[in-house]
């Protein structure tokens, strides 16, 4: 670290930032710590969309799986099976979580010949890749600390399984979203917008996916299906932004 750094007002807001992007990670704190002697906090800042790649350079007397970031998430990413390996890329596509089921629905719609994956959930617990969260009165919910998501996801892409992935989520999240739409206007609209909203994430990141592959037909029933959670909970711009985009 920079001998001479102090933490001032101006630095302070960079500073948490960084500690909150890099999920509070000890090791990730560290190495990036080491890049104050270059870069001031709110550089710094500005490169966190590729931790892995800033995320280098720990002290030399450490073990090799504790100098980069990456290089600690290969150490559990390679304790981990074949299939362990692949539910683990898969669950990148993920974007504020997921569920059992979803994870479950997805997985079938990749592996159909597999399709429990509680112990291979288990071991991507054990392994601290993913972690779980109790919500009251929903399903438990699990999910990735971004640096590791970041470093799956990149794994989904070497290992070629991008598209065939974002595929099986786009068609989970427009089934959802196609069950709630009804709901939506019902005695249980309540609890089906809190649904919907805690999947926002993961409807936005379908309804990219779709219009990335040009499907225009599952980006226009994703829109037509999730307009009233945008007009209900206050997401007119997002809503009108998107809806403009099917359309166009």
């Amino acid at each position: 670290m920079k001998p001479d750094f102090v933490l001032t007002e101006e630095n302070a807001h960079a500073v948490a930032d960084i500690c909150i992007r890099l999920d509070g990670l000890p090791l990730a704190i560290e190495l990036a710590a080491v890049r104050i002697k270059l870069l001031s906090p709110q550089a710094m800042l500005a490169r966190l969309d590729n931790r892995l790649k800033l995320l280098v350079g720990g002290a030399t007397d450490l073990l090799p799986h504790q100098q980069t970031m990456r290089a600690a998430i290969d150490w559990s990413y390679d304790l981990l099976d074949e299939d362990e390996q692949k539910l683990f890329r898969s669950l990148t596509v993920f974007v504020g979580g997921f569920t059992l089921e979803a994870a479950e629905a997805l997985w079938q719609r990749i592996e159909a010949q597999k399709p429990d994956i509680f112990d291979e959930l288990l071991s991507l617990a054990n392994q601290s890749l993913i972690r779980g969260k109790e919500l009251p009165g929903a399903e438990p919910r699990f999910s990735m600390l971004e640096t590791i998501r970041e470093y799956g996801s990149e794994k989904l892409h070497e290992a070629g399984e991008a598209t065939v992935v974002g595929h099986a989520h786009a068609e989970y999240f427009l089934t959802m979203a196609e069950q709630a739409e009804p709901e939506l206007s019902g005695a249980a609209q309540a609890t089906w917008f809190d649904r919907l909203e805690l999947e926002h994430g993961n409807f936005r990141a379908a309804l990219k996916f779709a219009f990335d592959e040009g499907d225009d037909d599952t980006a226009l029933r994703l829109a037509c299906a999730f307009w009233r959670l945008w007009l209900v909970r206050g997401y007119l711009s997002e809503g009108h932004e998107q809806l403009s985009k099917v359309l166009s």
